[in-house]
């Protein structure tokens, strides 16, 4: 199945062709993952828990798929909503939620301009990212963003805390944000 585009994936996955169910999750997976690690309080085993119950959701309701609709855009959706009902069920919920609403609606792109604008989008976090100091903050954020390395992961390879390295990732989230937004503006 390798080789197909995804309007054709869809098509075959839709008919239930399981190996196009299996291209578009290999195709899709690492970025679900790591969108699902970007929430707070989401440990590497939720995250893929989650990540399975929103491809299982997704294939079993894949009819619902408007026409010209980007499957990754609708997946992300699936899958956003899984961990805002996971995290639902934790204390401080409210102030997160609102958070993480507004974060959304500020880096939404529209369907149609979507690959061209994650693609500035990922070149303007790799230039950020190459412009920060060295150090450990930096080290972190390359680590999650550039290589999809989980926090886990992070702590173990630095030999710091989990609870370290989220630190480091939220301080660097909202240091860039502004940044981020002004640039993009500019784009």
């Amino acid at each position: 199945m390798q080789g197909h585009d995804e309007k054709t994936l869809l098509a075959k996955a839709k008919s239930g062709d399981e190996q196009a169910f299996m291209a578009l999750y290999q195709k899709y997976y690492s970025t679900v993952y790591r969108f699902c690690q970007t929430f707070g309080g989401i440990d590497r085993d939720i995250a893929k828990d989650i990540l399975q119950e929103s491809f299982v959701r997704a294939f079993r309701h894949l009819g619902k798929l408007r026409e010209g609709q980007k499957f990754l855009s609708w997946l992300l959706t699936i899958t956003r909503n899984r961990c805002l009902s996971h995290l639902s069920k934790e204390e401080n919920f409210g102030k997160k939620h609102s958070a993480w609403s507004l974060e959304t609606e500020l880096f939404s792109v529209p369907d149609n301009l979507e690959q061209i604008e994650t693609e500035r989008q990922i070149a303007l976090v790799h230039q950020i990212i190459d412009d920060l100091p060295s150090g450990g903050m930096k080290d972190c954020v390359r680590a999650f963003y550039i290589e999809g390395l989980s926090t886990s992961d992070i702590a173990q390879r630095l030999d710091i805390p989990k609870s370290t390295v989220t630190t480091r990732l939220d301080r660097f989230r909202n240091r860039i944000r502004k940044r981020l937004l002004a640039r993009l503006m500019e784009l």
